[in-house]
């Protein structure tokens, strides 16, 4: 596979250089055309030709040599042309001819040049044709010219996520749901213990999640522990999520030491009831240092419970008997295997199994001896309507039933699965293990490195598609086979969205990842790369050595990424290696990597040949001007943390490759003089962070091939006139349009014409207006593309629900600070179709909201905050079946008292809510108490707790103090006071 994707990855580069301008190889030029290109591609299909389903004895040491030496050829060809292509780029008119071969001395060089071109390609050809010929299966060329026919373009792609169903763990979360809510403090401690891909973290997601537990718990903290856990950060971990803190406490935090943590996280377990899940536990270290701070012990006063999924059978027998509950998963006998595959099916066609693949399901399930993930996994991949694909995996099920040491019963139908994958997709679900355990993947940044590497195939590509809409069918590919799954979220678009794979496919990706020398990780445990691969992921919040550094020189992907945990990332080690040594590098991530110095290590900028650079979630206040000297760059991310105004010099004007493009939250240029120049990238299609304080708003017009574009306006009337002409103009192409207008007053007609022409904007999909419109006839008609809207101070006199609630596709809407100032709003039935998101906040004069039964009826996020003359939720909120999650602060006491517990029983409206439906109260504003005592006596040290603290009899003191929600301004202020 390695060998494979690697002359892939390089024929398309080569492919690239050859497109991008008629002068990028001068004489150079035919001589790739006519004989690298095409000796590179006889050698990709003698490869292609290759069984996919052929098994390698694990670390063969003929594989090795062959993935080892194609990889170095294929660099070698790659970075002399490259090389030369800089260089001809950077020439002047006398040195260009000299390197064309017009001079004598120069000549010769470029005659050498040719020469050694052609003897690389030459003993890739001979190294790849020997490979073949010993497999005893010479092979049966495909043309790679025709198109791939397993990618399905599925322009409404939907998610097979099984997770959250627990399905056939009904009777084993009834048992644990009662253990977690009954009265009696212990068992406090319940362990879930099973094989890997059995269910137990979808069990305990559940547990976690289910309507009884959310009632009857206070605060809820989730963490992921892993083989590589750090006390100090699963401490952190706690703490943030059963605490509310203001920025700089929080930050506070997140420095303090383990000693300074631990009592903080016992306090608040001692004194309110908390469920806390440790998902994937592993040895009893863990469990005697986390003793200190977390109430494991018989007989404790705390109320808190705690949930620990497992693998090792023997790790409660280290905790007092009396205090834990233990549950052991067992395999699916056939009947629960067939059950759930039934369903798997049932989910993606809709339809019974047919009856001549019943036969070949029962031998599936069979050899997947009843482990959960694996039937899901074969259940996906055989419901496709590929019958090559079906054999392939029932090929490789007969053939490959060796037990692999280490792993449970039915690893091998994984492994099966992933050798019947169409050969393009192999590469493409490997690199996945590259990613961090339990972490959120997100999607676009994913096919964005897949195209940096090479993996995604311009074949695949159809018309007026790009490589980024190639990269999305991959990764739906994928899921589609259940071997990656999305998380839920309240956008359509796919790129938008994030994934995770499960634990046991991820080992299984690390696998083959390793075996192949594919890529390497460097974490606590493995502080020095071990193997010659190209591909390198550092986890930073486990990496402790930097002595040795990485000694590769011919690294061409260095991540360097932090897990979900470490939150605000790690601070880049001074002196852990020169990058210079790694010139090489086509792709350089620094994932929340702080560079507080205000330097980026040395030799960034002379990496020339880098194609993907991110410092998303970074800080970094200065970007260096030699960033403009990245000529190859497709993709730059400067999306740093949102505390954190980044100085850009007026350089990306230079990067004419650029293909996606991310501005910071906040940016300047240096000392504020001049604009950014941006009307030279003419190949952007990505543009996201666009500021026109800062950013030229005429340079639009000269990217006619942005697909997607995010852009924020400071009121000027010009700049915006700019940009819905820009829209309009390439409304044919643009894919995504989203707009946030700051300080935008309307108070002349021209303003308001405008407002008019914005709403009905038919490309628009996301807008944010901060300003007064007024009269809300003065909105007009809205376009129906709308999937999100954010009014902020609008002061709209007449009720907006009747506009809004008829567009079929938003998805998002915000009111907020006197969006409107009537006092009534109201929702018809069948109004707001697709509305996942609804918050109102800071509406003063609003006193009532009515919902007909019908309306709102995907609606699964609700915030109310700040409504002071607000006194209840709407009835027509019982009928919405799809809310999870109804968030409530800063609202009067006759509000708060109508949903919080009394005794033990819901208040008035807590009818309203449907059982499955979490309650999460922010802090209560104290100016809205009817006296200092009931503000004392409802302020507790967790600001963001999911039940009413009135009916305990013991109140916890404020010990973190937040103000976080309290108004933002005088004005504000002032009205909340009157």
């Amino acid at each position: 596979m390695t060998a494979v994707a690697s002359i892939s990855a390089a024929v398309r580069r080569l492919q690239e250089l050859l497109l991008d301008e008629a002068r990028a190889l001068g004489q150079l030029k035919p001589v790739v055309e006519g004989t690298v290109l095409p000796r590179l591609q006889e050698s990709e299909e003698m490869l292609m030709g290759l069984p996919a389903h052929k098994i390698r004895v694990k670390g063969a040491q003929d594989d090795l040599e062959f993935g080892r030496r194609t990889r170095n050829l294929l660099s070698s060809i790659e970075d002399k042309v490259e090389s030369y292509a800089l260089q001809l780029g950077s020439a002047t008119s006398s040195s260009r001819e000299a390197c064309c071969g017009g001079g004598g001395g120069e000549n010769t060089a470029f005659g050498k040049l040719v020469a050694d071109l052609k003897a690389s390609v030459d003993g890739l050809k001979d190294c790849v044709t020997s490979y073949c010929a010993e497999q005893n299966q010479y092979p049966q060329i495909r043309k790679l010219g025709q198109k791939s026919q397993w990618l399905v373009s599925r322009a409404n792609f939907s998610s097979g996520r099984w997770g959250d169903e627990a399905f056939g763990l009904e009777e084993e979360v009834r048992k644990l749901t009662k253990v977690l809510v009954s009265e009696e403090t212990d068992p406090r401690v319940v362990f879930i213990v099973g094989m890997g891909g059995i269910g137990k973290t979808i069990l305990a997601k559940k547990l976690f999640n289910h309507p009884d537990v959310r009632h009857h718990f206070k605060g809820f903290a989730w963490v992921y522990v892993g083989g590589y856990w750090s006390t100090r950060d699963i401490l952190v971990t706690i703490l943030d999520q059963l605490s509310s803190l203001p920025r700089k406490k929080r930050e506070a935090m997140m420095k303090s030491e383990e000693v300074e943590l631990a009592p903080q996280v016992f306090r608040i377990l001692q004194r309110k009831s908390c469920l806390v899940v440790l998902d994937d536990c592993s040895d009893r270290e863990l469990l005697d240092i986390l003793s200190i701070a977390v109430p494991f012990a018989v007989r404790s006063a705390s109320a808190s419970k705690f949930i620990l999924t497992t693998r090792n059978r023997n790790l409660s027998r280290f905790l007092d008997p009396g205090a834990v509950y233990s549950l052991r998963m067992e395999s699916l006998n056939p009947n629960k295997s067939w059950d759930l595959f039934s369903h798997i099916w049932r989910k993606l066609k809709a339809g019974p199994i047919p009856g001549k693949l019943v036969p070949i399901a029962w031998e599936i399930l069979a050899r997947c001896e009843g482990l959960p993930l694996a039937i899901i996994v074969l259940a996906s991949m055989l419901s496709t309507e590929r019958e090559g694909e079906r054999n392939r995996v029932l090929y490789n099920l007969l053939e490959n039933r060796h037990q692999m040491d280490g792993f449970p019963i039915g690893f091998h139908c994984l492994q099966s699965a992933y050798y019947a994958l169409p050969l393009r997709l192999k590469a493409c679900f490997v690199y996945l293990g590259n990613f961090p355990n339990n972490s959120r993947i997100q999607v676009e940044k994913l096919c964005q490195l897949w195209i940096a590497e090479g993996l995604i195939s311009a074949e695949d590509r159809a018309s007026e598609e790009t490589m980024m809409d190639v990269a999305a069918k991959y990764f739906g590919e994928l899921a589609l086979r259940s071997l990656v799954t999305l998380e839920e979220d309240e956008v359509s678009d796919l790129r938008l969205m994030s994934g995770h794979i499960q634990g046991l496919i991820r080992s299984l990706c690390i696998i083959e990842g390793r075996e192949d020398e594919f890529f390497e990780i460097m974490s606590g445990s493995e502080p020095n790369m071990i193997s010659k691969a190209q591909r390198c992921a550092i986890y930073f919040d486990k990496y402790y050595s930097v002595s040795n550094g990485i000694p590769s020189a011919n690294l061409r992907s260095l991540l360097c990424l932090n897990s979900e945990q470490s939150r605000q990332g790690s601070r880049w080690p001074q002196g852990l290696f020169n990058f210079r040594k790694l010139r090489p590098l086509r792709v350089l991530d620094f994932d929340r990597v702080s560079f507080q110095d205000g330097n980026l290590p040395q030799g960034v900028g002379e990496l020339v040949y880098l194609r993907y650079l991110s410092f998303r979630g970074c800080y970094l206040e200065d970007l260096p001007s030699y960033i403009g000297n990245l000529l190859y760059l497709q993709t730059l991310d400067l999306r740093v943390q949102k505390d954190c105004i980044m100085t850009i010099s007026n350089v990306i004007w230079k990067l004419e490759r650029l293909r996606h493009l991310y501005f910071p939250l906040a940016f300047q240029t240096p000392e504020h003089r001049g604009m950014l120049k941006l009307d030279s990238l003419k190949q952007l299609e990505i543009l996201e962070g666009l500021n026109t304080s800062v950013c030229r708003a005429k340079d639009l017009i000269k990217l006619t091939n942005l697909r997607i574009l995010a852009a924020t306006a400071e009121g000027n009337l010009e700049d915006l006139e700019l940009i819905i002409r820009f829209i309009g103009i390439n409304s044919s192409h643009l894919k995504r349009a989203s707009l946030d207008i700051k300080k935008f007053d309307c108070y002349s007609d021209e303003r308001l014409s405008f407002i008019k022409r914005l709403f009905s904007c038919p490309v628009l999909d996301t807008l944010q207006i901060e300003g007064r419109i007024g009269k809300t006839s003065e909105i007009g008609t809205i376009s129906g593309r709308f999937t999100e809207i954010v009014l902020n101070g609008s002061e709209l006199d007449q009720d907006p629900m009747p506009t809004l609630e008829n567009l079929p596709n938003l998805r998002i809407l915000v009111l907020e600070v006197e969006a409107y100032l009537g006092k009534k709003l109201h929702c018809s039935d069948t109004g707001f179709p697709e509305l996942r998101s609804l918050k109102l906040s800071k509406l003063y004069n609003l006193e009532e909201w009515e919902v007909d039964e019908g309306a709102l009826q995907k609606l699964s996020t609700l915030e109310v905050s700040m409504c002071r003359r607000m006194k209840k939720l709407p009835e027509g909120l019982q009928s919405i079946i799809t809310l999870r999650k109804l968030k409530v602060s800063m609202m009067p006491q006759q509000f708060l008292g109508r949903l919080r517990m009394k005794n033990g029983r819901g208040g008035e409206d807590r009818h309203k809510i449907n059982s499955k439906c979490s309650i999460e109260f922010g802090n209560d504003d104290p100016w809205l108490e009817s006296t200092n005592s009931a503000s004392q006596q409802n302020n507790s040290f967790d600001g963001r707790t999911t039940e009413s603290q009135a009916s305990s009899s013991s109140r916890s003191p404020n010990l973190i103090g937040s103000f976080a929600c309290l108004p933002e301004t005088e004005r504000e202020r002032d009205v909340y006071l009157q």
